[in-house]
């Protein structure tokens, strides 16, 4: 074996190490986030047929009007709606954003439904365990307190075209606290339709 010979062996045998560290790392942390959620309380939402598991030592409050969805809040936070920092909801869109394809009408979704909500910031398509897919975006926004241009907490959308001519378009999940952030991606990695 002559010299360029070793030396391409050298880098394909680096490679190799390197792609199956790589693999490894993210199954290991993949098993190590599924381990954490497995023994978490399921909510079920009968009306949407969704369900999604949240942490043992979290609570949840079923929207009483519509039951579209909850707002969920660590338990050592007071029973108060300002406190439910991740909330999944059941949203409709206008008659004529309704035929735009899922992946475009994200794009513009929150610009077209929160008020301040200027444009798109980020982007990023994820992928439940159950294999359902979703969206997780970041949007520019005007904050009337501060007067200032500021970058949102994530909004997850998963379309929700279950029934031709339904009103509503996508299941959205809202972080409304940076803090829980992990627990947020958690949450949206357990998410699945019952049907």
């Amino acid at each position: 074996m002559n010299r360029n010979q070793k030396i391409f062996t050298s880098i394909i045998i680096v490679l190799i190490v390197l792609v199956g560290c790589g693999a490894g790392y993210y199954f290991i942390n993949k098993q190590s986030q599924t381990d954490e959620t497995a023994n978490w309380k399921t909510y079920t939402n009968e009306k949407f047929g969704y369900t999604i598991k949240y942490p043992n030592d979290w609570a949840y409050r079923e929207y009483p009007d519509t039951q579209t969805g909850a707002g969920f809040r660590p338990m050592n936070q007071p029973n108060e709606v300002q406190y439910e920092f991740i909330n999944v909801d059941a949203y409709g869109t206008a008659e004529n954003k309704y035929n735009v394809p899922f992946d475009d009408y994200v794009k513009e979704a929150a610009a077209i439904e929160i008020q301040n909500y200027e444009k798109l910031n980020s982007i990023k398509q994820i992928t439940t365990d159950a294999g359902i897919k979703a969206y997780e975006t970041t949007w520019i926004y005007y904050d009337m307190r501060s007067k200032e241009k500021k970058t949102s907490l994530p909004i997850t959308y998963i379309d929700y075209q279950k029934t031709v001519g339904s009103k509503y378009r996508t299941i959205q999940i809202n972080l409304g606290n940076e803090d829980y952030e992990k627990i947020y991606d958690q949450m949206i990695s357990t998410f699945e339709f019952l049907h």
